[in-house]
């Protein structure tokens, strides 16, 4: 894994609730929650349905409108199925005014 450029700062802060983007090829969606950025792959891994089209965010719950799983962002734990699995978390860091995601 090697830290590579995500997004600008101002970019994701505009993108609310998530900017969904594409590192190398990892699909992912990155956001704040509770002051902290986090960001997972962008699809369920129940039916692999995309957050970004089909997901919503409260609080610090992705919601995936398809069949109802609940995940925390902030682990990737999954809080309601159908989902039996937890989701993909990628570690962000900010760089001057940008964020760095590690794929």
């Amino acid at each position: 894994m090697a830290w590579q450029f995500a997004a600008k700062l101002s970019d994701v802060l505009a993108a609310r609730p998530w900017l969904a983007l594409t590192v190398g090829a990892t699909r992912l969606v990155i956001g704040v929650v509770e002051g902290g950025w986090f960001g997972v792959e962008d699809r369920c891994t129940h039916a692999g349905c995309a957050f970004s089209q089909d997901g919503q965010l409260a609080g610090s719950t992705l919601i995936c409108d398809c069949h109802g799983s609940e995940f925390d962002v902030r682990s990737g734990a999954v809080l309601r199925g159908p989902a039996e699995r937890a989701l993909r978390t990628l570690p962000l860091r900010v760089a001057a005014d940008h964020l760095e995601v590690d794929v």
